[in-house]
């Protein structure tokens, strides 16, 4: 600890943005012992996703996800937010710099303000609210939302009559708490921090600009992101569809795609890469809410390159029926009478047709800030063409000054799930930099004493959770209120709007104290997302977190039994009533804590096991390369040049070269795992070279393999090849005969069943092959038949610079598969030319494929091994797709590469420092805690007939040293197996012992007529 205390470099991060990717990145941190400041502009974090109704590919609530993380941010103890501010300048060097941040006035005592929104009722001024796209309305003293952290509310100075004119003051009337401060003025501070992390966001294509299509003059044609606020619980229609003009449900309704991307001439010339399934979202989404709504896309190609995304549009063209119709649209005009939209368009035969909706969505598209290049100067950061902060595919988050990091749509656009990949990723850059420094600044949460309430009679809180509409909706809230106030031993019972939000949680909090309840219950969604932070909501009110049972009603009754409001608030009064009685029989429980082994076992010496190896080691902890091949390098060994034109081999080398060097990491080649035994902090494997490593996390970098084709020819004819056997030969120099023509068949092996996925880098590798064929010889021609060139993000530019440049792209589709043969020496390929409607006859001198993309064979006994689960593609399953994507379910382990999913090396590299920057906060831990739901074993009923033995994933009963049956609590994952299959009741799982499940069972009973006891 002394070498921390002495040394030079600063303890403390800022992280410039509240966005997904800038919380993600905070909490790593400050969960590794490092103080974090959150600089955030508006009034609140949560940026751009708190907007959103839901998210794809699952159907998530978007607020239900971020809430709890907002909420952790904003109560984390080493974690300062600082809401409307921005950095005005920043000096020093890595390891220690000075920050100034400018503070606006925001009118209101941050430390007297309760959130209980009097001032808000009282003030007379309505102005249209920017959080709703200007579609509702909103107060001059305000919240930005009504889950905003901080729930502090704010004066709007450029509308307030008092500021402006010098009357009224009717909020500070209203204010109870004295919270209203019409003195207050802008304010510098100083802080000193060792990185810095920008994270400031995205802003959005104006399409008013685009005047032939109608927004600004059109009621009923909207933006994308005013549609999600349509759909939002939250929003100004409350999650009902309707119109803006006349508040009418619309049936037709149109999504525009590209609206402000791939345009060089009045937009920008960037792929957006989330408008795709946005767009395919809010259709499955607009469906839900209104089965009678038509869908129609409108678009160029369909970009759905993430895992599970062409699964996601296959599934809403199949279940909802929504049309994907390949044109672009010229024009939109109003039919005055109606209101309803006239769109113009040529199908795919040429023929020009109209053809009225009801509502037209411009699926806008993604943009640096309007301020991109000041605040790119304020941190003396360089920027690319487009103002988005400069990177390189080799170091994506590093910016072009040391110490400075960027992550999320700043550094170029994406979704949610790369954006908080990124967020650990920079977290874990951070770490590295200042690993000497960690701890040197953090301080320690003081918990109250819990309250003995062994011996009290139950008195049980009922929460009922509104989340919006999302349960509300379907479930007839104020029904399960009264139900669960007739209760027995139900002390308190109110409805809530979000259960999660800040001012929720600290309500929840107060009427524990007020109401002196023993036991809580909210009934809301799932645990598995919303668990910990209510468990530490009724902690901080002094009460044993075990104490707290989740009845998810939205998941089990809303989603499930959506139109059914008569059976879904009956099943969620049953399933209240169920709780309840669970309830009644909860006991605290004990958490133990389990020391931690600082070091990290990595499967696979890939691209993505070296580059999580280097940052581990780099943060300080030891590292053991576990590689079944002979030499390090993986898949990267046949990768030559970035589509950017950087040298892989070299950055390959030179990976290596520093992977060999480090002294803490160890490299083992030619070696497998034979077996892992332990738990997170404490595992213990055993290696095929006889070597016994101890180390407290894991990284599974297994990688993935190239798909062998066997169709088009594929091994019949020496001029039919892949893109890597065509770039290695690019590569070695290879002269081709300058007026060759090349023939590139893209989804070779992806995109169909069995394996309905996109390989996500065929496209880019046909196009940087084409390229660079066309620059070695101008005469040759290239021809790429394609379904959909997916170049998403800034990759788009090569795309552009391929058809500038004489490559010619002419699309099939799936069921007019190109038809390979052989004619002498050269190949002929057959295609449907869908622009010029008719079959095309093409002399090939090379047919290239672009094969896909599969998970490398030892995928299958990996899961096994460590119980963690794979997609039906064979991938590896992440534990939630948008905020968990590195992490499996099981504690300790995590995922990254293209063990994970396919993905561009820049990406993995992305993912791989993600995967150390989560391992990271594990291993900086002395200790973890030991969660309470476990097996309990009662060695005196046990008859040692080791079903449990046999059974247990997590091989947490043992043969002990008397020969019988024991059982190691750290191990277990509370899973109930055992339970289940013990003969003598020997094992019972906390929280889910016999009595209460038979509780539960007739608490159930006693809901349904015709049951016995009922």
């Amino acid at each position: 600890m002394n070498d921390k205390i002495s040394s030079p470099k600063k303890g403390s991060v800022v992280i410039v943005g509240g966005g997904i990717g800038g919380m993600q990145a905070a909490l790593d941190l400050a969960d590794s012992g490092f103080k974090v400041h959150l600089i955030q502009k508006d009034p609140s974090i949560g940026g751009t996703m708190v907007m959103l109704d839901k998210t794809f590919p699952t159907g998530d609530c978007s607020m239900c996800m971020i809430s709890p993380k907002m909420v952790e941010v904003g109560r984390h103890i080493n974690i300062d937010v600082h809401s409307l501010a921005e950095v005005a300048s920043v000096e020093g060097q890595p390891g220690d710099f000075k920050i100034k941040v400018k503070l606006a006035p925001r009118y209101v005592y941050p430390e007297k303000c309760t959130g209980c929104g009097d001032c808000e009722i009282k003030c007379p001024k309505k102005i249209p609210n920017e959080f709703d796209q200007g579609i509702g309305k909103r107060k001059v003293i305000y919240s930005l939302f009504a889950q905003a952290v901080p729930n502090t509310r704010a004066i709007d100075a450029r509308h307030c009559l008092y500021l402006t004119k010098g009357t009224c003051r009717l909020c500070e009337k209203a204010c109870k708490a004295g919270a209203i401060n019409y003195e207050d003025k802008e304010r510098v501070i100083e802080i000193n921090a060792g990185a810095v992390i920008l994270s400031p966001g995205l802003d959005r294509y104006d399409a008013t600009v685009r005047g032939e299509l109608g927004l600004g003059r059109w009621k009923n044609v909207v933006t994308s992101l005013q549609f999600e606020r349509i759909l939002s619980a939250s929003g100004p229609f409350k999650g009902e569809v309707k119109r803006p003009s006349d508040e009418k449900h619309p049936r037709k309704v149109a999504w525009i795609q590209c609206v402000g991307s791939r345009d060089s001439h009045n937009a920008n010339p960037w792929c957006s890469s989330v408008c795709c399934m946005y767009a395919t979202k809010q259709t499955i989404i607009a469906k839900e809410h209104d089965k009678n709504i038509e869908p129609t896309i409108f678009y160029m190609e369909m970009r759905a390159f993430g895992k599970d995304f062409d699964k996601y549009v296959e599934r809403a063209k199949n279940e909802y029926g929504v049309r994907y119709q390949r044109a672009m649209i010229s024009a939109v005009r109003e039919e005055p009478e109606t209101g309803n939209l006239m769109l113009r368009y040529a199908d795919e035969a040429g023929k020009l047709i109209d053809e009225s909706f009801d509502m037209v969505v411009l699926s806008i598209g993604l943009e640096p800030h309007k301020d991109a290049a000041k605040f790119a100067k304020t941190f003396g950061i360089e920027t690319n063409p487009y103002l988005f902060a400069k990177t390189s595919p080799l170091c994506p988050v590093q910016t072009t000054r040391d110490g400075i990091f960027v992550t999320g749509t700043y550094q170029g656009p994406k979704d949610i799930p790369d954006t908080v990949m990124q967020g650990s990723a920079v977290a874990g850059e951070a770490m590295a930099l200042l690993s000497e420094a960690r701890g040197t600044e953090t301080v320690h949460k003081e918990l109250l004493p819990e309250r003995d309430v062994e011996n009290e009679k139950p008195r049980i809180g009922v929460f009922v959770c509104h989340c919006g509409t999302n349960i509300a909706a379907t479930v007839n809230i104020d029904e399960v209120v009264a139900a669960a106030k007739q209760l027995p031993d139900v002390a308190y019972v109110t409805n809530t709007i979000y259960a999660c939000a800040q001012d929720n949680q600290d309500m929840i909090k107060q009427v524990v104290k007020d109401n002196n309840l023993n036991r809580v219950i909210i009934a809301s969604c799932t645990p598995r997302t919303h668990e910990p932070l209510f468990q530490e909501t009724i902690r901080d009110a002094g009460l044993n977190k075990y104490l707290f049972d989740l009845a998810d009603i939205r998941e089990q009754c809303s989603w499930c039994h959506m139109g059914q409001k008569e059976e879904a608030t009956k099943k969620a009064v049953k399933i209240v009533k169920m709780s309840v009685a669970k309830s009644r029989l909860q006991k605290p429980l004990k958490t133990d804590y389990v020391g931690v082994t600082p070091a990290c076992m990595i499967i696979g010496g890939g691209i993505a096991g070296m580059t999580s190896s280097l940052s581990l080691a780099d943060q300080g902890f030891d590292v053991h390369v576990v590689e079944m091949e002979k030499e390090l390098g993986g898949l990267t060994r046949n990768l030559f040049r970035t589509l950017e034109g950087n040298d892989v081999q070299e950055f390959l080398k030179a990976t290596i070269a520093k992977v060999q060097a480090h002294k803490r990491i160890t490299i083992h080649t030619n070696t497998q795992v034979k077996k892992t035994e332990g738990f997170v902090g404490n595992f213990k494997t055993a290696l095929s070279n006889d070597t016994l490593i101890s180390h407290g996390a894991i990284i599974i970098a297994t990688g993935g393999t190239e798909y062998a084709p066997a169709e088009y020819l594929s091994g019949e004819s020496d001029k039919v090849i892949t893109q890597r056997d065509l770039e290695k030969r690019i590569a070695s120099g290879e002269k081709f005969n300058p007026r060759a023509r090349f023939v590139m068949i893209q989804c070779v092996g992806s995109r169909e069943e069995p394996n309905q996925y996109c390989s996500r880098v065929c496209c880019q590798d046909a196009v940087k092959n084409a390229i660079a064929i066309k620059e070695q010889n101008p005469g040759s021609q290239v021809i790429i038949l394609y379904r959909d060139i997916r170049t998403y993000g800034l990759r788009e530019d090569y795309y552009k610079k391929a058809r500038d440049i004489g490559v010619m792209f002419v699309r099939y589709d799936v069921d007019k598969k190109p038809q390979v043969e052989k004619d002498g020496d050269k190949l002929k390929v057959r295609t449907w030319d869908y622009m010029l409607n008719k079959e095309l006859m093409i002399d090939a001198d090379w047919l290239v494929l672009s094969a896909g993309l599969r998970p490398h064979p030892t995928t299958e006994g990996t899961g096994k091994m460590y119980k963690v689960t794979r997609n039906q593609d064979g991938y590896f399953l992440e534990a939630h797709v948008k905020l968990r994507p590195v992490d499996f379910p099981t504690e300790g382990i995590f995922v990254c590469g293209l063990a994970h999913a396919p993905k561009n090396l820049d990406e993995t590299i992305t993912q791989s420092l993600a995967a150390a920057g989560r391992a990271g906060v594990i291993l900086s831990h002395e200790r973890l805690a030991v969660s309470g739901i476990i097996a309990k074993h009662k060695k005196e009923l046990c008859m040692s007939c080791l079903g449990c033995f046999r059974v247990c994933p997590f091989d947490s009963p043992y043969i002990g040293e008397d020969g019988k049956v024991a059982h190691n609590e750290v191990k277990c994952m509370g899973c109930g197996i055992c339970a289940a299959i013990c003969p003598a009741k020997a094992f019972q799982v906390n929280n889910f012992r016999d009595d209460q499940i038979l509780a539960m069972i007739d608490a159930a009973s006693e809901c349904e007529s015709g049951v016995v006891g009922g």
